[in-house]
C-alpha cells in the first residue's frame, strides 16, 4: 500500500476491506481468500525506507526515550515518529489493537487468515490467538 515515495500505513483497514469486496462482491468465495496479517513494520526516512522487525523496533524505542506510539484511526495502525542522528524516522508497526482490528475484519468479511511472521514480530502478538 505505502512505499518510501509515499510513506504511510502498511495496510489501512478500509483498503483491506475494499480489496476483499472487489475480489468477491457477492461473498460466494470469501472462505478461499486469506487476509494477510503482517507482523513487521516499515521505517520511512528522507533517504527512503525499509522493513522493521520486532528486534529493530525494540532497539529504536530504547534509543529514543520519551517517544510516543500514536494511533492513526483512519488506517487502524500505530506509528512512531523519532529523531535520531540519521534524521527523522516515521515507523508504522503493528500493535495488539491493530492486529485485533484486522482479525475482527477478517471475521466480518468471512475470510481466512495468513500470518506473515517467521520471527519478525513481537512475542506478545500471539496473545491474540
Amino acid at each position: 500500500y505505502s512505499s518510501p515515495a509515499k510513506p504511510g500505513p502498511n495496510s489501512p483497514l478500509d483498503w483491506v476491506r475494499r480489496c476483499v469486496e472487489t475480489l468477491d462482491p457477492d461473498r460466494t468465495s470469501r472462505a478461499k481468500i486469506l487476509l494477510g496479517l503482517n507482523m513487521y513494520g516499515f521505517d520511512y526516512t528522507s533517504q527512503g525506507g525499509g522493513h522493521v522487525l520486532g528486534r529493530d523496533f525494540i532497539e529504536l524505542l530504547k534509543s529514543s526515550p520519551g517517544s510516543k506510539f500514536q494511533f492513526d484511526s483512519s488506517s487502524g495502525e500505530h506509528f512512531l515518529e523519532v529523531k535520531t542522528v540519521d534524521g527523522k524516522h516515521t515507523v508504522f508497526y503493528p500493535s495488539l489493537q491493530s492486529l485485533q482490528m484486522r482479525l475482527s475484519l477478517a471475521t466480518d468479511l468471512g475470510t481466512g487468515l495468513s500470518i506473515w511472521e517467521i520471527g519478525q514480530g513481537l512475542d506478545y502478538f500471539y496473545d491474540l490467538f
